[in-house]
């Protein structure tokens, strides 16, 4: 026999899930402003408008937390990824695709946008191996381009390494400025001069 919950129980879950979820807001401006090694746990707490107690009851650490952010951003691009490559394209397309989904992604979501920061942060254990797993992603499309003879096979060794680089310059410059105007063209139009370059 299944019993209904307890009446209290539901409600306790969704208070405990908007937390959860306020916290990574608050970490994800502070981190996205001034950076991990200068964010402490304290500067999350006040940011979050939280106490220490609730902070601590779901992350154990500032690294716990730029880990969940971390997360959150590799888990979009894989989606975005998968997406791409159900479309059926050319592969030289679904590139494009992939990083325009991915501008689209950090334009209007503040945790990814905040994943993506800690992937180049030289403090944080967890960022080279995010940054790897990224271009990894990118790299399998640059090598079906290259197999189906759309990139030359010297783009190997570089073009995912660069398109990824250039995609956080552009997000940095467009943040530093404070004109992000419209973000995706931004991010089509640098693609695409690395993809001409290589065809």
């Amino acid at each position: 026999m299944i019993f209904p919950p307890e009446p209290h129980q539901r409600p306790r879950q969704q208070r405990a899930h908007d937390t959860k979820a306020k916290i990574l807001k608050a970490a994800a401006r502070s981190f996205s402003i001034d950076g991990y090694a200068a964010t402490a746990m304290n500067d999350i707490v006040a940011e979050a408008a939280s106490t220490k107690g609730a902070v601590y009851f779901h992350f154990d650490s500032k690294e716990a937390i730029a880990r969940e952010l971390i997360n959150h951003w590799l888990t979009a691009l894989r989606g975005i990824r998968q997406s791409t490559d159900e479309s059926a394209i050319p592969a030289i397309e679904q590139l494009a695709a992939f990083f325009n989904g991915s501008a689209a992604l950090i334009a209007d979501d503040a945790l990814a946008r905040a994943g993506l920061r800690l992937t180049t942060e030289a403090g944080l254990d967890t960022a080279p191996p995010a940054f790897r797993t990224w271009v990894e992603l990118v790299s399998r499309l640059v090598d079906t381009a290259i197999a189906d003879g759309q990139l030359p096979a010297s783009a190997a060794q570089r073009l995912a390494v660069n398109l990824c680089a250039g995609f956080i310059g552009a997000v940095q410059v467009i943040q530093v400025l404070g004109d992000p105007g419209d973000f995706t063209s931004r991010i089509d139009d640098l693609v695409n001069a690395y993809l001409i370059s290589d065809t």
